[in-house]
């Protein structure tokens, strides 16, 4: 029965200290929330969670209201102070506002979200609204570790593969023995850092970004840490080789990587509809011609020097918009572009060349 609930409405919840609620600021907050609802209505239910922290100070006239706002790869939060609790809220709900307008006029200009598809994924979802009543006392979130925790939860899986096709792009090209770094200690740290140092999140940057280079900076730690032992531990020219679960090792979707690709250079040029009737499914010769390929840019992807492969991996394979990696990548933007468009036509040329073969 609470799945379905969750599943019918948007989650949140009211953590209170040193005061009680009363029946005007119930009605503010139930007033609020719902002009909130409307900009979330096609968000996935499950994906959403509304935490709201309502504080007076023990000793001052004054009274804390901070909304954190967790969605699909952000958190959103606001935090303002008043000596009334209705006017801290009232504040720290139009901040609220303005920072969910913005990221939603964001997601409006990128060209992941203007795609047919997504569009009608978008448009099938049911609209929701936030819950009638708050959680009960005690569930939900109950301060912003919280909420990050829920949000790295939701992408660890990503984040791991992430890490081990980074690693395994080291091993490939020789500059790290096997197994020498453990791909589930760094997303560890990743998490470990980003609750412990949340306030020092860019704050240009989403969360999800922010875990990316999190992600970026403990990899070159670890490569420069492991280096620096190198000489009395083992030789970074050893042999080379893979693991026997391949595709787990180097954390890639089978399926994934090379339909971002496909896209993100350009769409096909040859029709299928004619030859498969149903557009979702894919014929066992077309599924090995695609492993096949996606193998081949692997290889080749793993010659390149180490910048390259970063940007391939966060644009091609994330699907990152360029201004994004340049974030992760802590390069301008115009130098992004530049990379990104080099790369473009180098895989342009290498995927004519497997066609060919």
């Amino acid at each position: 029965m609470k799945n379905q609930t969750q599943l019918d409405h948007l989650p949140w919840n009211l953590v209170t200290r040193n005061l009680h609620g009363h029946e005007l600021l119930r009605k503010k907050i139930h007033q609020k929330i719902t002009k909130l609802e409307k900009h979330l209505r096609r968000f996935p239910p499950d994906t959403v969670h509304l935490h709201i922290a309502l504080e007076r100070h023990p000793k001052k006239p004054l009274h804390t209201a901070a909304l954190t706002l967790r969605l699909p790869s952000n958190i959103l939060r606001a935090e303002k102070s008043a000596p009334d609790v209705i006017q801290a809220f009232d504040d720290a709900h139009k901040a609220l506002m303005r920072e969910l307008e913005s990221l939603k006029a964001e997601l409006r200009r990128e060209p992941l979200w203007k795609r047919l598809a997504r569009r009608a994924g978008l448009h099938q979802l049911k609209a929701v609204g936030f819950a009638p009543g708050p959680q009960p006392e005690g569930e939900g979130p109950q301060n912003l570790g919280d909420v990050i925790r829920a949000l790295l939860g939701a992408h660890h899986a990503r984040l791991l593969r992430y890490v081990r096709r980074q690693l395994w792009h080291d091993i490939t090209a020789g500059e790290l023995p096997p197994n020498a770094i453990d791909p589930r200690a760094v997303v560890d740290e990743v998490a470990r850092r980003a609750l412990a140092e949340a306030r020092k999140k860019p704050p240009g940057q989403d969360y999800l970004l922010w875990f990316f280079t999190l992600a970026r900076q403990e990899l070159a730690r670890r490569r420069k840490a492991l280096k620096g032992r190198a000489a009395e531990i083992v030789s970074l020219e050893g042999e080379r080789f893979l693991p026997e679960e391949a595709e787990l090792a180097e954390g890639y979707d089978a399926e994934q990587p090379l339909d971002l690709i496909e896209r993100r250079l350009e769409p096909p040029v040859a029709p299928t509809r004619e030859l498969v009737p149903d557009q979702r499914a894919e014929t066992p010769d077309q599924a090995v011609a695609r492993r096949e390929l996606l193998a081949a840019l692997r290889r080749t992807v793993s010659t390149w020097p180490r910048l390259e492969r970063d940007a391939f991996e966060l644009h091609y394979v994330e699907g990152f918009e360029p201004d994004e990696v340049a974030m992760i990548l802590g390069l301008p933007l115009p130098r992004t572009r530049e990379l990104l468009q080099s790369l473009g036509e180098r895989l342009r040329s290498e995927v004519l060349n497997q066609a060919l073969l």
